[in-house]
């Protein structure tokens, strides 16, 4: 049976044959055989008699190694390819223009599908933005596809969606693709007693009365306090049975992520090693339920401590395979290098810190690319997509937060993705989140 055939330049050939691998190899699961050239001018896929040639519009302009990381290289503007080929009537142009024209043999296509893809997958623009919040993290407001209206959007599944009908038309035959849809239910464990001490109380006394403003949510913690110490109550944040409870009443498998901060830290809300958080580790992982990692916000700069925090989970002699950085603290640079050191095997944290929606523009787990060293890593992004903290603050009504929910895990279900949702735990028995206890509940069921 003949091959499909790739024709790339040799400009940048770790970049393009890792894009090319995670489209046409993972996404697609097709198997090919790639061909460098010098003398190579944009990108030909190739299949017996017949040519799909896709228009390189990033990459031949940048040479030089790593000589497209500039700010002024960042996409301008957005354009449309309209495309009969496609499930969706207009698919978004990041680079290329939007010619398209087919005949019998060979097939033009102005969108440049993998330098396009790249720039979503691998973040770069992360590292050009200059502006940044105030925890360090890349501002949100400056992404490309917030700027753009393109969050609710995975475009990188549209574009495989395109890329597939591309193929099929030069008679490439499919099986089925690898991918389908699953979830991973996911809960950071940011804050575990809030009755914990003296101290916790007053670190919810103070978020009551400054962030909350509320004298009567500061009345209900001290009573809420008086309770758990009289025996009344159990701590409100305890909710590991409820939410393990809830996930396999639906057929699901719950991911607790951990802190492994120690007392008098920076970021510490609770003692790692503390008898009480062991008690609730060894709780999870009875149940078969997994336990990951959740590095402080002062790893992701510091290798040193991050390394630190992974030993002291693994110390505690539960497998460790992943989980996501606290605040969502990435710098695209470095921190995933980290991980892939520490022999981690998956990170979920690529998704927004304000809003619902697709960072990386897609729904399906694919391997991180480390931009600096120009290389593939092992480990493995599952992008998260639903965080209830990005919307809570601004307190919506409980049937919208539900439909703005549903909304994207329809499109993961359309693409048979991945629904990575993050619910943390502390966020069914505070006061002001209580009501939304049911959405939750709503969307396990939905799934």
């Amino acid at each position: 049976m003949e091959k499909l055939k790739i024709f790339i330049p040799s400009d940048n050939l770790n970049e393009r044959t890792y894009i090319i691998q995670t489209l046409i190899g993972q996404f697609l699961g097709l198997s090919y055989e790639l061909h460098v050239s010098e003398d190579q001018a944009n990108y030909i896929i190739q299949y017996k008699n017949k040519k799909i040639i896709i228009n390189d519009a990033f990459f031949c302009l940048y040479k030089e190694p790593l000589s497209y990381l500039n700010h002024n290289n960042l996409p301008h503007s957005l354009l449309w390819l309209t495309s009969f080929q496609s499930s969706v009537e207009k698919i978004p142009i990041i680079y290329g223009d939007n010619c398209y024209t087919i005949n019998q043999e060979i097939i033009y296509v102005g969108l440049d599908i993998f330098a396009s893809s790249f720039f979503m997958l691998t973040r770069w623009e992360e590292i050009v933005i200059p502006k940044k919040d105030v925890f360090g993290r890349c501002a949100e407001s400056e992404m490309f596809v917030v700027k753009n209206n393109l969050t609710d959007r995975p475009v990188v599944n549209e574009y495989c969606l395109f890329l597939k009908g591309l193929l099929l038309n030069i008679n490439v035959g499919f099986t089925v693709l690898p991918c389908k849809f699953s979830a991973m239910i996911t809960h950071d464990v940011d804050f575990l007693f809030r009755y914990g001490s003296l101290f916790s109380l007053g670190q919810n006394l103070a978020g009551d009365i400054i962030n909350r403003k509320s004298l009567r949510s500061a009345m209900q913690t001290i009573s809420g306090y008086i309770d758990f110490r009289r025996g009344i109550i159990k701590d409100p944040f305890d909710t590991f049975n409820e939410l393990m409870d809830a996930s396999e009443k639906h057929g699901l498998k719950s991911s607790f992520y951990f802190k492994p901060s120690v007392l008098k830290e920076t970021d510490c809300t609770y003692d790692i090693f503390d008898k009480r958080v062991i008690e609730i580790i060894n709780r999870i992982e009875r149940r078969g339920h997994e336990v990951g990692i959740h590095p402080s916000k002062n790893t992701f700069h510091n290798e040193e401590q991050f390394y630190s925090e992974v030993h002291r989970m693994r110390s505690l002699d539960v497998p460790i395979s992943g989980g996501r950085q606290h605040y969502l603290l990435y710098d695209v640079s470095e921190t995933f290098n980290y991980w892939e050191k520490a022999s981690l095997e998956y990170d979920n944290g690529l998704g927004f810190s304000g809003i619902l929606g697709f960072r990386c523009g897609v729904c399906w787990p694919f391997n991180v690319f480390d931009i600096k060293r120009r290389r593939t890593l092992k480990l493995i992004e599952k992008p998260l997509c639903v965080m209830e903290a990005a919307i809570l603050t601004e307190n919506p009504d409980p049937e919208i937060l539900y439909a703005n929910i549903q909304k994207v895990l329809n499109q993961i279900k359309k693409h048979s993705g991945l629904f990575v949702f993050l619910w943390h735990n502390d966020g069914f028995n505070r006061p002001e989140y209580v009501k939304y206890k049911e959405v939750y509940n709503e969307i396990l069921q939905s799934i």
